[in-house]
């Protein structure tokens, strides 16, 4: 079934086309030309003048679609022609409606109204046009044409269900355009990252400052890190995009546990010095929990980042005393980590190795993330546009670097 385009349909009621249809003449024309009256017309079409009338000067508020079918029928046009040349007299008042459909088509195509005004992003109960106006100010667009062509389609390191879920859509779009607005002027030196990721560890034993700093370095290299809060339905520790060449990494408050932080940015890492030729063809991978690892990756950059904290030597060393916080602090200091991270190696290998689940153990041992994650500047969904977001990454990181 042929679609058509509103799009299209508004723009022929603007402009002025050489060759577009005057259905007036052409009526005037056919009934000439069958040597028959207009009322004699109108009486064999069914179609009663007045509203005849009221369909050519574009007086119908809403012309009568088997009217306009008949007249297309008689006037030997396309339906798709007879549409436009309608469309061309209607009122002011009839575009507009037009255009308020085509807005809520767009907006229930691609978001989930309800759970973004759950959310504090849009207001309860506000009309189409308020909730697009948002929508174009945070993402910083000025129509909806150009928010159509702009998104983008990335493959996600799952199913195909890849955008079935819009509040994932939502946030993969709003990651992009942090990125695409940060505009990391710096290019990627990969021989720089392997030597931040030599010197990263000892910083994790700062809550506050620690990851900062590292994400600091990690941009200097080309390889921009920034933190999202996560939606409703969304799953995921973080990703890996590649924009204009250049990694992009981002992390989530999943599980809120600060060493899930840490070990989110050195999956992410790895990814990004072992899997870049990979996710270069998708444009994105994001590490979501529970779904399958297509391109068979995951569990390496899993145990990197778990070994590289506390690896599983260090685990058989600690578990005997693993209850005993002074000792673990002590080892934690010997092997330069934030205790937390020696708690949360216990807690994976456990599960690895012999199917305990000890996830829920230790939690007065683990910090939140939310220290590390809020110098970060995080998008928590209540800025006004990603490109103050931006903007404020972009001084927090080239601050004296």
């Amino acid at each position: 079934m042929q679609k058509y385009d509103i799009d299209d349909l508004l723009h022929s009621a603007f402009r002025e086309e050489k060759n577009a249809i005057n259905m007036r003449q052409l009526f005037e024309q056919k009934i000439d030309d069958y040597g028959i009256a207009k009322s004699k017309a109108l009486s064999l079409l069914g179609i009663d003048k007045d509203v005849f009338e009221d369909i050519i000067s574009g007086t119908a508020r809403q012309p009568n679609l088997i009217h306009v079918l008949k007249l297309a029928q008689f006037l030997g046009i396309g339906l798709q022609e007879t549409i436009n040349a309608v469309m061309k007299d209607q009122s002011a008042e009839t575009i507009a409606s037009l255009e308020r459909a085509r807005k809520a088509t767009f907006l229930l195509e691609n978001f989930d109204i309800k759970r973004l005004a759950n959310l504090g992003f849009l207001e309860k109960g506000i009309d189409v046009d308020v909730i697009t106006e948002r929508l174009l100010n945070f993402f910083g667009y000025e129509t909806i044409t150009q928010f159509e062509e702009s998104l983008e389609a990335p493959l996600f390191s799952r199913t195909k269900r890849l955008f079935t879920d819009k509040m994932m859509k939502f946030w993969v779009d709003a990651a992009y355009r942090v990125f695409k607005d940060i505009k990391n002027p710096n290019p990627y030196d990969r021989e720089a990252l392997k030597e931040i990721i030599v010197n990263a560890k000892p910083y994790c034993q700062d809550v506050t400052n620690g990851l900062l700093t590292v994400c600091k370095a990690l941009y200097n290299c080309g390889v921009t890190v920034i933190a999202q809060e996560l939606l409703p339905t969304t799953q995921v520790r973080g990703g890996t995009f590649v924009i204009d060449d250049k990694p992009c990494l981002v992390l989530t408050n999943y599980r809120k546990s600060y060493p899930t932080v840490w070990t989110t940015l050195m999956h992410e890492l790895h990814h990004v010095l072992f899997d870049l030729e990979v996710i270069k063809k998708t444009k994105i991978h994001l590490t979501d929990e529970g779904q399958p690892d297509l391109y068979l990756i995951e569990g390496k950059a899993d145990e990197f980042a778990m070994e590289y904290f506390c690896g599983v030597n260090h685990f058989n060393y600690i578990r005997p005393q693993i209850h005993n916080a002074y000792i673990v602090a002590r080892f934690a200091n010997d092997i330069q980590v934030h205790p937390s991270m020696v708690y949360n190696s216990y807690q994976f290998f456990q599960k690895k190795l012999y199917d305990q689940n000890y996830w829920a153990a230790f939690k007065n041992e683990i910090p939140k993330s939310t220290a590390a994650l809020e110098k970060l500047n995080p998008v928590t969904w209540k800025e006004p546009s990603i490109k103050d977001i931006a903007q404020k990454l972009k001084n927090i990181f080239e601050a004296n670097s």
